[in-house]
């Protein structure tokens, strides 16, 4: 009921609506429906009522929920579903769960906390309760499943580009997958395929990005971040950082799906990279060798110069690619 109450404040944008009309719309008494909009004060959104006038929906609150996140993509053509959760294990889990099902819609997976949230290699990435942004796309790109590692860039840029717009806050792109501030990681992207040959199911895309964390664990802190640190303890929205990513993701993602253009990304994730121009080490399996990192080509691939003075093209989908001192 306090969902629909607020669905139709939000409707009626600049306008009022009565608390009888309210109470007539929903079947329920006046004192219910005021009962609901004291919640929903209580829960950040600013509400004035004026006599013989009503209810009116001054300001929204930044708060995540499953109404808001439904306003923020409604002009969206590429999310058909959000699903909100107070706790999942992982958003990809959760939307490779979705993704199993038949007739599946393309869709926004958010959760206020991952009590098993995952990176690459097996990794764990720490997702305490409305500390950060954890969400996962599902998509099912028409494109060869040799083609899509390249939507790892796409996201990337997109997360880059959300986070600076959103905070002023200068980011870089450790390739392929991790957006950094001042050389510490404050988002990591983890892409997951289900397809078979020259067919693809389903790409989740699941996306993590710190916050409002102050305090890291100490086998971290020496390479990972959050945007309160960075921005010095500003208040950040994460409401409209998940619509900028959406944004521009979605408008990256038709351009290389539909239109086969992709050289606006890998211009944007070599002119951000923290990799480019540095000696790394690339891990395969049990093995780590170190390259000069010389830049990105036009499929994706970083491009290094090994030891010999060959020049090699690193696919990201079988690496791990670190800084020889440290993590960047």
């Amino acid at each position: 009921m306090k969902n629909k109450i607020l669905k139709v404040l939000i409707d009626q944008k600049d306008g009022y609506i009565s608390g009888e009309n309210l109470s007539q719309m929903f079947g329920v008494s006046r004192t219910a429906i005021w009962k609901h909009i004291q919640t929903l004060k209580k829960e950040g959104y600013q509400i004035v009522s004026v006599t013989n006038k009503g209810y009116h929906l001054k300001r929204k609150s930044s708060d995540i929920d499953q109404i808001a996140l439904e306003q923020i993509t409604c002009n969206s053509n590429l999310v058909n579903q959000i699903l909100y959760f107070d706790q999942v294990d992982s958003t990809n889990n959760e939307a490779k769960r979705l993704g199993e099902t038949s007739d599946f819609m393309e869709s926004l997976i958010v959760a206020r906390e991952q009590v098993k949230g995952k990176g690459r290699m097996g990794r764990t990435w720490i997702s305490e309760k409305d500390s950060g942004i954890w969400l996962s796309l599902l998509l099912k790109p028409s494109l060869s499943p040799d083609m899509v590692s390249k939507i790892t860039l796409i996201a990337a840029a997109a997360a880059s580009g959300a986070i600076e717009e959103e905070t002023g806050l200068v980011t870089g792109i450790k390739w392929p997958n991790d957006i950094v501030i001042e050389r510490k990681k404050v988002c990591g992207i983890l892409a997951e395929l289900s397809a078979e040959l020259g067919h693809i199911h389903y790409m989740v895309v699941g996306v993590g990005i710190n916050v409002s964390q102050s305090v890291f664990d100490e086998s971290i802190a020496d390479k990972a971040t959050s945007l309160m640190i960075e921005n010095r303890g500003k208040p950040v929205n994460r409401l409209n950082i998940i619509k900028r990513f959406v944004e521009i993701f979605e408008m990256y993602y038709n351009q290389f799906v539909h239109d086969g253009l992709y050289d606006s990304v890998v211009e944007y994730n070599i002119k951000k990279s923290v990799t480019i121009g540095e000696n790394v080490n690339i891990t395969i399996g049990d093995g780590t060798r170190t390259a000069f990192a010389k830049t990105i080509d036009n499929a994706g691939n970083l491009i290094v110069t090994n030891e010999d003075g060959t020049d090699e093209a690193v696919f990201f989908g079988e690496v791990s690619v670190r800084g020889i001192n440290g993590y960047v």
